[in-house]
């Protein structure tokens, strides 16, 4: 597996998993741009990678009416290869709910569903993440077209379905979906074009990231489960000929099984 002379962009590297997959990506040769509205963010992640030479901080947002900007300040001189839109929702599942609540916020209106919400409300909280990403790849994919080789565009993205156990938002749950739709029509309008030279592909994980602390006394492990999935992404990309476009990680052991197939 490598990178080496590549370059690639992870959208959402900020997080948790986000972290493990530029990590996987650093260590398999590649240079990696992480951008954020946060500099303090910014700032935690070079420090907890150990500031790598390869890694470009960019303090930019990605949102509509920034991306271009941004995208094109960064890239002035640079290819893209590569990207990896991190869109996982679903993650952040604990007891105590999950940071995707802030998706039900409406301006100024509070959380609110069914009974209460308004069409507009609606339209505007339950396509949040798709519309970012949409966003983002409008700025991106373009650049990814230019690449020497094949280039490729990878969502990792969570389940839609709710866990025992967790709270979950409802707008969570339909941004889910949302954005998967969104990779879809990608993959699509990508297979169908004679001309593009970027390969779609999706990693659909289905299980929690964050496990509980009675679950990870009985079961210790040596490695986070995020990090089999930064190593994931890494071995995909660094080989643009497999075919897969969407793998579904519904299991611990379909995950550690994925990660010894692409990473080997």
């Amino acid at each position: 597996m490598s990178l080496v002379g590549k370059t690639c962009w992870v959208v959402g590297g900020v997080g948790v998993v986000g972290k493990s997959i530029t990590r996987s990506l650093l260590r398999a040769g590649a240079t990696v741009i992480v951008n954020s509205r946060s500099s303090s963010r910014l700032d935690s992640l070079v420090a907890d990678l150990e500031n790598p030479e390869r890694l470009v901080a960019v303090h930019g947002s990605l949102l509509p009416g920034k991306a271009t900007k941004t995208v094109s300040e960064t890239l002035r001189d640079t290819t893209l290869d590569h990207v990896v839109a991190h869109g996982a929702v679903r993650w952040w599942a604990s007891d105590k709910g999950d940071e995707t609540f802030s998706l039900d916020i409406v301006p100024g209106r509070g959380r609110r569903f069914l009974e209460a919400m308004t069409p507009e409300e609606f339209s505007y909280s339950s396509s949040q993440l798709a519309t970012f990403h949409f966003s983002a790849a409008q700025s991106l994919l373009p650049r990814v077209q230019f690449s020497s080789g094949k280039g490729t565009y990878t969502f990792v993205t969570g389940d839609g379905s709710g866990k025992p156990g967790g709270r979950r938002s409802a707008m969570a749950e339909i941004n889910s979906y949302h954005l998967w739709g969104l990779a879809a029509a990608m993959r699509s309008e990508m297979a169908q074009s004679d001309s593009s030279n970027v390969l779609v592909r999706e990693i659909r994980i289905g299980i929690s990231m964050n496990r509980a602390e009675e679950e990870i006394a009985h079961d210790p492990r040596e490695r986070r489960l995020s990090e089999d999935t930064g190593d994931i992404c890494a071995g995909l990309i660094s080989n643009p000929n497999i075919s897969d476009e969407v793998l579904n990680i519904d299991s611990v052991e379909k995950l550690i099984s994925l990660r010894q197939e692409y990473t080997a």
